[in-house]
């Protein structure tokens, strides 16, 4: 009898155990680094079932991820912006299927870029009063993108480049126009000839067509799920505002328009609204299932 009561207890304390952390199903969560620099991408790929949506929250904000139905695996991007201060930051991935929640310190370093020198016409340096306007307008339609993205994400798979030139303007360099320290360049300059085709980087909708005082004639695609990118001083722009685009379409011409020195195309990423290189995105994305 002694030994059944025995029994009894250890399977009554098993069944009324409380849960804790270590009772959840513990996903399997990659981080492509714990490490970065400002202005860069982290890939975060989380392998569990389609109904484990993942919630991640960094910098005060949600990623969105997307479901690769081959490998059962969740992946989204961490951002850190071109003026972010170096430190410490969490993120914190919660699985509401199964009750996980675990924080994970992501390193933000700081890091040198350089300095670029270009001499520019006087004219589209120092803005008089009508230019000076035009430019704070131009700028209040373009911020106005970032508070109105597409929350579900188009992207999918490998990030391309939009054209083949090399690349003569890197990420992060401090600006210095005729003498005079500007604004950090926060976008990626490939060498092309004008007419050059550009490509979509991947799929998305265009969200703004326009000709600006420095950009040129610029267009912005939405990705979806918190990515924007940008291409500026095309010659022309070959599609419509509000179409929907694949990956790899042709979008436009590279051009000299705008505030340029000659022809090339100046291309740009946002990731949850932080300025990061393009290039380690594109880099990065060779790691995403498709």
């Amino acid at each position: 009898m002694r030994s059944i009561y025995i029994v009894l207890f250890v399977v009554v304390s098993f069944l009324t155990k409380p849960a804790d952390a270590e009772s959840f199903s513990v996903p399997d969560i990659t981080f492509s680094s714990r490490e970065m620099a400002r202005g860069d991408v982290i890939l975060l790929s989380i392998r569990a079932g389609r109904e484990e949506t993942p919630r991640v929250t960094w910098m005060k904000k949600e990623i969105v991820f997307v479901y690769s139905d081959t490998s059962a695996v969740w992946q989204g991007f961490l951002a850190a912006d071109l003026n972010q201060k170096k430190g410490t930051y969490k993120a914190l991935v919660r699985m509401e299927s199964s009750g996980f929640e675990k924080t994970f310190d992501i390193l933000v370093i700081d890091k040198d870029y350089g300095v670029r020198n270009l001499t520019l016409p006087k004219e589209k340096v120092e803005l008089d009063a009508e230019s000076l306007k035009r430019v704070k307008v131009e700028a209040a339609v373009v911020n106005a993108l970032w508070s109105a993205q597409e929350p579900l994400p188009a992207w999918k798979g490998i990030f391309l480049m939009p054209v083949e030139g090399e690349v003569v303007g890197t990420f992060g360099k401090r600006s210095i126009i005729n003498g005079m320290e500007r604004s950090p360049h926060t976008g990626v300059d490939q060498k092309g000839d004008a007419g050059t085709p550009v490509r979509a980087i991947n799929n998305g909708r265009v969200v703004l067509i326009a000709d600006h005082f420095f950009t040129g004639n610029t267009l912005f695609l939405d990705h979806g799920g918190g990515i924007i990118s940008m291409y500026f001083h095309l010659d022309k722009v070959l599609v419509n505002d509000g179409d929907i685009i694949n990956k790899g379409q042709t979008i436009g011409l590279v051009g000299a328009t705008g505030r340029v020195t000659g022809p090339h195309l100046h291309w740009g990423v946002r990731v949850n609204g932080a300025r990061v290189n393009p290039l380690t995105l594109v880099d990065l994305s060779r790691g995403l299932e498709e």
